[in-house]
């Protein structure tokens, strides 16, 4: 077993100066994996990311907002200043370039994985994309990483069904606009599945049970909005209850992960309440049943995380766990839902989401 790690300096050229969402996030993951010799292992592979074509890029945006990121790059690289698409996502003079790579970076990862190269992998990229909508950006995010990698495997590896499961804090309201109708290609279908905190409390607002598809998508847009300070166990039963049974039924050829790590405790943008190692542990989970399903091809893509020291050992337990090291995973106290927010998801949240979704799936 092989795990791919993508990476380049060019993602530290998407510079916007001071920003939670900065080229230091980048730096401190790649230097933990030294410090913990992840990249001297040969177990593990360090691959260089290609640029993305145009073409693939208006797999799931309009020409319009190509060129437009890529004349407002030209106007900092002209002006020697950092530009403004709104009050949170910001381009630099590299931002055009270092965004083709992080999407080529991920393209890269897919045929690594289908040529045998590797069995798995993490592409440590950005700028992240799961806010990116077909024709907006926002939310620090420029292209939509994951929704074109799902397009790819679809429209050029000629897959029939790709799952992307969204652990961000954050709702990937970008991923479900572009998917909730259905993938565009035609060719195959995409199920997503976004495990978030509620949007009554946080950016961007959206992501309610409600918010399930139309069309071809119908019943393929799965939201899980967690109260804040919900911790690892509350991840738990989302898989157990919802993501596991839908997964064997859909069965899908692919999973791609949208994982963001500022569902730390700690982090300063959110209030959820998982540990370092939750995300790694939520891995497991879906590794333990994508042997049967996707013959374990897993692939994942950087999203948000702003406590730089917890993504950067987030990071290294899910590589440990991609590598089938669980036990190489460092771990600090366990943290559990107090008694009232675990009653709601098991008795309000779970249930009223089995019975939206019970008209599109059997398992319920």
């Amino acid at each position: 077993m092989t795990t791919g790690i993508i990476y380049d300096p060019i993602y530290l050229e998407h510079r916007i100066g001071q920003h939670v969402e900065s080229h230091e996030r980048l730096i401190a993951i790649i230097e933990y994996l030294k410090e913990k010799q992840i990249l001297d292992d040969p177990n593990f592979k360090l691959i260089k990311p290609r640029s993305a074509t145009l073409e693939q890029i208006k797999y799931v945006h309009t020409e319009a907002l190509i060129n437009e990121i890529k004349e407002i790059s030209k106007i900092a690289d002209l002006t020697g200043k950092i530009q403004n698409l709104d009050m949170d996502t910001s381009v630099s003079a590299k931002t055009y370039d270092a965004s083709l790579f992080s999407v080529g970076g991920n393209l890269e990862a897919i045929d690594r994985i289908l040529n045998g190269d590797i069995t798995n992998a993490f592409s440590i990229v950005r700028p992240p994309g799961h806010h990116s909508r077909k024709n907006r950006c926002s939310g620090f995010c420029i292209f939509n990483n994951i929704a074109i990698t799902a397009e790819y495997l679809l429209r050029e590896k000629e897959f029939k069904k790709v799952a992307i499961i969204d652990w961000d804090c954050h709702h990937g309201d970008g991923t479900q606009e572009i998917f909730y109708q259905g993938s565009s290609s035609e060719k195959g279908d995409v199920i997503f599945f976004s495990s978030h905190q509620d949007g009554r409390t946080l950016y961007p607002g959206s992501g309610f049970i409600n918010e399930i598809g139309k069309g071809k998508g119908e019943g393929k847009i799965i939201n899980y909005p967690m109260p804040p300070k919900a911790a690892d166990d509350v991840l738990m039963i989302f898989f157990e209850e919802i993501i596991k049974p839908i997964l064997f039924e859909f069965k899908p050829d692919f999973i791609l992960i949208s994982a963001g790590f500022d569902t730390h405790w700690t982090d300063r943008l959110t209030n959820m309440g998982w540990t370092y190692q939750a995300p790694a542990l939520f891995l497991e989970k879906i590794m333990t049943i994508a042997k049967d399903i996707v013959k374990n091809r897993i692939a994942i893509t950087l999203e948000g995380g702003y406590e730089i020291d917890k993504q950067a050992i987030a990071v290294y337990n899910c590589l440990r766990v991609l590598n089938n090291e669980k036990q190489k995973i460092i771990e600090e106290k366990p943290r559990t839902s107090d008694e009232t927010l675990l009653n709601y998801i098991n008795t309000k949240l779970i249930p009223n989401m089995r019975t939206k979704l019970s008209p599109y799936w059997n398992c319920f």
